[in-house]
């Protein structure tokens, strides 16, 4: 089976895998396996969309989320097309954003003020800005990279039911029992 790669330079990593399976039946045994997984993991199956979270007592801030489709293939109807990414929760991915964004802006107009007072002839500390802009989004990184390492025990923990999910399919039972934990 392909491995889900979840590369340390993607922010939220995508994978694809191709199986040999319907999608249908892969939709199938992903749902078999939610109705028994462990108590911390929680999905939700929309359609073709399937959304896999981290909750309880094990879920945090930094607890990631898998996002992920199941398609037929286009070339041939009895293969499946799993595609989706992992990342942060939609509220930690928006929350650093908005902070990259902002240092981003902020900085860029102060800096910009700070450059026309220098070209006038002017020292302005706000020159300063540009530095400080950069050092508190050297911050934010590695704040969201801690927080990655945080949820990379439970980023396997996703990843393994989803390869549970396609051995069912391929085998048409589990080969480990239900997902570990």
């Amino acid at each position: 089976m392909k491995k889900i790669d979840t590369s340390i330079t993607h922010i939220r990593p995508r994978f694809k895998i191709n199986v040999p399976v319907t999608h249908d039946r892969i939709l199938e045994r992903i749902a078999q396996l939610l109705k028994q997984a462990p108590d911390h993991i929680y999905g939700r199956i929309v359609d073709n969309h399937i959304i896999l979270d981290i909750v309880g007592e094990k879920a945090h801030y930094w607890s990631p989320q898998l996002n992920f489709r199941v398609e037929a293939d286009e070339d041939d109807q009895n293969q499946a097309v799993i595609a989706g990414l992992i990342g942060p929760k939609p509220g930690v991915w928006t929350l650093f954003v908005f902070v990259y964004f902002s240092i981003g802006i902020i900085g860029f107009v102060i800096s910009s003020y700070g450059v026309s007072n220098y070209i006038l002839g002017r020292y302005s500390y706000t020159l300063l800005a540009f530095p400080i802009a950069i050092l508190l989004m050297l911050t934010a990184y590695k704040a969201g990279k801690y927080g990655e390492q945080l949820g990379a025990d439970q980023i396997e923990m996703l990843k393994d039911f989803v390869r549970e999910a396609i051995s069912m399919a391929k085998t048409g039972h589990a080969d480990t029992g239900t997902p570990s934990s």
